[in-house]
């Protein structure tokens, strides 16, 4: 026999009991019953930080585990893209770098023909 199924049967046993208990027992079980729920501790709702952690304890951490791998995938996608601007913008300090080290003006650099004669004069 499993564990459901003791269960069952012990469920079963219980009403068949409680069919046969008379009317004055049944009268003081269900006032000691009442008794036990007015005296039974209510958990009151209080706030914390503005009513946001109760909101959190009661919606968030049901579902914790939707809820942590959902921002473990919004922080990569954040870390991702934060990088990958650092990365673009150290590339155009590069080239800035580059470019103002170099001894030719500026002007050298929007002239058409330049990228030829650089490649043609390049020691390759």
């Amino acid at each position: 026999m499993n564990e459901r199924e003791l269960q069952i049967r012990i469920r079963q046993h219980l009403n068949m009991s409680a069919r046969d208990i008379s009317l004055p027992v049944a009268n003081r079980l269900a006032e000691a019953r009442q008794k036990a729920l007015s005296r039974q501790k209510v958990r009151a709702r209080r706030l914390s930080l503005a009513g946001l952690g109760q909101s959190v304890a009661d919606h968030i951490l049901p579902d914790g585990r939707t809820a942590v791998a959902m921002l473990a995938v919004l922080l990569l996608a954040l870390a991702s893209g934060f990088l990958g601007e650092l990365q673009h913008v150290a590339d155009l300090e590069e080239v800035d770098s580059a470019l103002l080290a170099d001894d030719l003006p500026i002007d050298a650099y929007l002239d058409r023909g330049f990228d030829a004669w650089v490649q043609n004069e390049s020691p390759d």
